[in-house]
């Protein structure tokens, strides 16, 4: 930098005294008349100071009045000082700035060049000049002025061209004359006729920068902070613990590692309490930051981005992301560490882009291709993942079996800035290869022990003569073992299920349970030996085994038989011993078979067989009195002379058995058969020259009737025919007995001849005629009618067929030839 010092006229000082201080290429201006020989005209001479501490005249500005010659030969400045011309010339370049007044000449500007010799030297000055000094700086290089250049009072003007190499730095410019249309032509109404040529350009630039202001908005940052960072974790697959609870004296290996590490307790279920077990061992978790606040201004349409600061040359600098992480292993339910690991990652991305999930973008204005950006925005997300640290072990051992810590704490950089203070997040999980405890847990399969059965107290009935199983009771005694290893269900443990019609459980150890891993059935767990029994509210022992001990009874619901028409089913019931293994699957299922009667036992003949059962009480058979279904025999009559007297004596309903005579047809629950036939049951045929077998039923009605129905479920045969396996069927009114109707014989009607009236006389104790030891009358049916199975009988008084409120009572007299299909009814109607 060049220092101007400016001296007023008159005021000397010593020269040394002024350049003392002066730098290589300052200048001096001297003025005052004692500074010139006295052949030199003028009031003011420059020197410059060639080298540090050397003073050399450069140039003399002459002033004078007149005709003043140059004191150089050549001159290439004419210019006016308060009116006096100026003449330069030599080798160098001299400095002109501002104006000259009375008291000062101002260096304040490079006014061009000009070449020939220094006249003088002046090597010394002893004279005291008055200071007054000004700063110049000059440019790398002089303009070259072309023409005329002129300083007035405080103007300089210039003529021609100029030609600047580097910066023009003026206060302001006007905006001069349009060589087409004038300023204030043809503007009117418009804020730019305000303007002329003499408004200085930088009015109008500020106009036109308001009017655009709008259309022009500076770029802005993305005001959103980052806030803090979320983990997420991936491979996060969760299994469920075996649901078996744990015994005492485990001797399974698994169980007890697990034991010794405070996650399997006898009378608990195994890893209770340590909450989601996961079982991936690829299980990781990996960072993503979290922006807070609010902006307008995004790289991207992307709510976790935040401001990350300027660009550098129109570009994204970097962004940096630093992780630290602690990893813990605890082995252990008291969550003590086994093992630590420690690691540190960064991740850096430069320029925009992502790298392993940093991102870093510029901010373009809204109007990128006028205005450049200035600033830049960023995130990261699910970066820096973090294994859980396994200590060596593979995976699939159950050495792995713990909790597992992941501490990170991670800060940020941007550019050149420094780091964010940390931000600390730790994240924890249980890990434990359940597969491989399942393996080395198997689920049990258990076995029984001989399951044995008693009966006591039976009580049977009979019906036409037949014994019948009425009611029995049971005792079961059965043991189930290895239900406790390796562990063992919360719940019913072991049981007795039961199926078959009419079968009990009254008493005893039916069930034997456990709640909460404790035992809650009485007498129901013993140690392995069977001889000391588990008390309630303990754990059971791994040997342990299940006693189960009931009793049951049959014959508690009314009117069940297992009686068919051919066979007698079911003749057995069963008891099945169920253990459950830990996973509530079943550990044993053993059905046990028993007969509800076995052969030979309660005083019955073994060739036999098992006796049926039929538990409607002795003696309650027979619900209505105009319909048989051979459920009792309250309605039976024996079938003996005084029948024909309609005298007949009833059947007894008291247990009886083995009373069937030779004539009579059998009843069991629901069928009328012939006794030792293929459809009988428990009896023998009584007299097998017998061909024809009887049953007798009496119906009773209320009224005068004029008409009846009689329907055995079957087409009956005449009475007088002989077809083999037949039934046929007769009616003796009590109107028509032998004694009522005239002093003749009894008559009988068969409803199954429909054409005849009188048949005939049937003679007494004729085989499948007349079974009876007096004679009787045989007459049809004539008039009456047939539909499937049922018969219409009209009554006609004048042959004995009467009901009215004298004769109020039929009988109806079955008669098998042969082993025929069973009755199963006897339906009568009257009207």
């Amino acid at each position: 930098m060049a220092q101007i010092i400016k001296h007023k006229r008159g005021s000397l000082q010593s020269l040394a005294a002024v350049t003392s201080s002066l730098q290589k290429g300052e200048l001096i201006i001297a003025s005052g008349s004692s500074l010139l020989s006295s052949s030199q005209n003028g009031s003011s001479i420059v020197f410059a100071v060639v080298e540090s501490g050397s003073v050399q005249a450069v140039n003399r500005i002459m002033r004078g009045t007149g005709s003043v010659a140059p004191i150089f030969s050549s001159s290439i400045y004419n210019g006016m000082v308060d009116g006096v011309p100026y003449y330069a010339s030599g080798s160098q370049t001299l400095f002109l700035l501002g104006s000259d007044t009375n008291t000062a000449i101002d260096l304040t500007g490079n006014i061009g060049t000009f070449s020939g010799s220094v006249a003088a030297s002046v090597t010394s000055l002893s004279a005291s000049i008055a200071a007054n000094t000004g700063i110049f700086t000059p440019t790398s290089s002089a303009a070259t002025v072309t023409g005329s250049v002129y300083r007035t009072q405080n103007t300089l003007e210039i003529t021609g061209s100029v030609r600047v190499s580097g910066t023009i730095d003026p206060d302001n410019v006007t905006v001069g004359i349009p060589s087409s249309n004038a300023w204030q032509s043809g503007l009117s109404g418009s804020y730019f006729n305000n303007f002329t040529s003499e408004t200085n350009v930088s009015e109008i630039l500020r106009f036109v920068a308001g009017l655009l202001s709008s259309s022009a908005p500076d770029a802005s940052p993305n005001t959103k902070t980052y806030s803090t960072y979320t983990s997420a974790a991936t491979n996060t697959t969760t299994g469920t613990a075996l649901t078996g609870y744990i015994p005492q004296s485990s001797t399974n290996t698994t169980i007890t590692y697990l034991n010794s590490k405070g996650f399997a307790t006898a009378g608990s279920t195994l890893l209770n309490g340590v909450g989601t077990i996961y079982t991936d061992p690829l299980y990781q978790v990996s960072y993503t930051s979290v922006a807070a606040g609010t902006t307008t201004v995004t790289s991207s349409a992307d709510a976790q981005l935040f401001g990350l600061g300027l660009l550098s040359n129109g570009t994204p600098t970097n962004f940096k992301v630093s992780g630290s992480f602690t990893h813990r292993f605890k082995d252990n339910s008291t969550k003590t560490d086994t093992a630590t690991s420690a690691s540190q990652n960064l991740i850096t991305q430069t320029g925009a882009g992502t790298t392993s999930g940093v991102s870093l973008a510029k901010i373009n204005t809204a109007n990128s291709a006028v205005i450049p950006a200035a600033y830049q925005d960023g995130k990261f997300a699910s970066v820096l993942p973090q294994k859980i640290y396994t200590t060596g072990s593979t995976t699939t051992s159950i050495n792995v079996t713990g909790y597992y810590d992941i501490t990170a704490s991670i800060t940020l950089a941007s550019g050149s800035s420094g780091y964010t203070t940390p931000i600390t997040v730790s994240a924890g999980v249980f890990y434990s290869p359940l597969s491989t405890i399942s393996t080395n847990v198997p689920v049990q399969t258990s076995a029984t022990g001989s399951t044995t059965l008693s009966y006591t107290a039976p009580t049977s009935r009979s019906l036409s003569g037949a014994p019948y199983l009425l009611t029995a009771t049971y005792t079961i005694s059965s043991s189930i073992t290895n239900l406790f290893n390796p562990l063992y269900y919360n719940g019913t443990v072991g049981s007795i299920a039961l199926s078959g019609t009419g079968i009990a459980a009254t008493s005893g150890t039916n069930t034997v349970a456990v709640s909460a891993g404790l035992i809650t059935t009485a007498n129901g767990v013993f140690d392995t030996s069977n001889t000391t029994v588990r008390a309630t509210s303990t754990i059971p022992f791994e040997t342990d085994v299940i006693r189960l001990n009931g009793l049951y009874t049959f014959g508690g619901t009314a009117n069940i038989t297992n009686i068919g028409q051919s066979s007698n089913t079911p003749l057995t019931w069963t008891a099945t011993m169920n253990g459950q293994n830990y996973n509530n699957g079943s550990a044993v299922s053993k059905v046990n078979t028993f007969d509800y009667h076995t052969a030979g036992t309660f005083g019955q003949p073994a060739s036999s067989g098992s006796l049926a059962y039929y538990t409607r009480a002795q003696g309650a058979d027979t619900a209505t009195a105009l319909q048989e279904s051979f459920l009792g025999e309250n309605y039976r009559i024996q079938l003996a002379d005084n029948v024909l007297a309609f005298s007949g004596t009833a059947t007894t309903t008291s247990a009886a058995y083995y009373n069937l005579t030779g004539n009579d047809l059998q009843v069991k629950p629901g069928y009328l058969v012939k006794p030792g036939g293929t459809y009988g049951y428990w009896l023998g045929d009584p007299d097998t020259s017998k061909t024809y077998k009887y049953y007798v039923r009496k119906f009773t009605t209320s009224g005068t009737k004029t008409s009846m129905t009689l329907n055995l479920g079957q087409t009956l045969v005449n009475w007088g025919t002989t077809t083999n396996n037949a039934i046929g069927a007769l009616i003796l009114f009590e109107s028509s007995a032998t004694g009522v109707y005239g002093a003749g014989n009894a008559r009988l009607f068969d409803p199954s001849d429909l054409l005849t009236n009188f048949v005939g006389s049937k003679t007494a104790n004729t085989d499948g005629q007349n079974p009876f030891g007096s004679a009787f009358q045989l007459y049809g049916n004539t008039g009456g009618s047939l539909s499937t199975t049922t018969y219409t009988i009209p009554l006609r008084n004048g042959d004995g067929m009467a009901l009215n409120a004298t004769y109020t009572n039929i009988y109806v007299i079955v008669r098998y030839k042969g082993d025929p299909t069973p009755v199963t009814s006897i339906t009568t109607t009257f009207s």
